[in-house]
């Protein structure tokens, strides 16, 4: 299976994520070749065929470790949202800024896999990625609506493009901090002014603040 005796399958599989890692990271998708993958990790091209079935198979499995765990930080996030006694998105503050550090822990731990997402932003699974990230956006801020105002859904304001906007606007606040060279207290700190600053925007169309909808 591989060029190294006596090495168990665990080891090559991983062997070879870790090469994918750096080949990705360099060339990015296209321009990868599963040849320099292969000899990077030291095994035969027979070997990487045995554990993935293509070079899409492999980009996949380079990038699940990060996507997968993003999917599940939110879908842990918006679960407390919707279990607290007290569903109220004026109130929601101190969770966003849970979710935001969570995030950066993820993201500063993950940087190399990160950055091919974010260098690879063409390929249709990382497209179905963040079509997934703003789906899920987009469903959780219409339930919270609903469950704080049962009128808004209905409003002029909250329709179904504003909500998909905001959403977007929350994804390029993140992209827009990573695009700088700050470090992860600064990372941090910035998205928690950058939270205030959407949040605040949000909240002043809301029936308590006074403004007709």
């Amino acid at each position: 299976m591989t060029r190294r005796s006596g090495t168990i399958p665990e080891e090559t599989k991983s062997r070879l994520l870790q090469s994918a890692v750096s080949e990705f990271g360099e060339y990015g998708f296209e321009k990868a070749s599963l040849r320099r993958i292969c000899a990077r990790a030291d095994v035969t091209t027979g070997a990487l065929y045995f554990f993935f079935r293509d070079k899409e198979d492999l980009f996949r499995n380079v990038i699940a470790p990060v996507t997968d765990r993003l999917l599940k930080l939110m879908e842990t996030h918006y679960e407390m949202e919707q279990n607290s006694p007290d569903v109220n998105i004026a109130k929601g503050e101190s969770e966003d800024f849970r979710i935001a550090d969570e995030f950066f822990e993820l993201y500063f731990a993950n940087q190399e896999i990160c950055r091919i997402v974010l260098s690879n932003r063409e390929h249709p699974l990382v497209t179905s990625f963040f079509d997934r990230l703003i789906r899920m956006m987009d469903e959780q801020m219409l339930l919270l609506l609903t469950l704080a105002h049962p009128k808004l859904p209905e409003s002029r304001i909250f329709n179904e493009c504003t909500i998909h906007w905001f959403s977007h606007l929350q994804i390029d606040a993140v992209l827009h901090i990573l695009s700088h060279d700050l470090d992860k207290t600064q990372s941090k700190e910035q998205l928690k002014i950058m939270i205030r600053i959407l949040r605040g925007g949000f909240l002043s169309v809301l029936p308590d603040t006074g403004i007709q909808l």
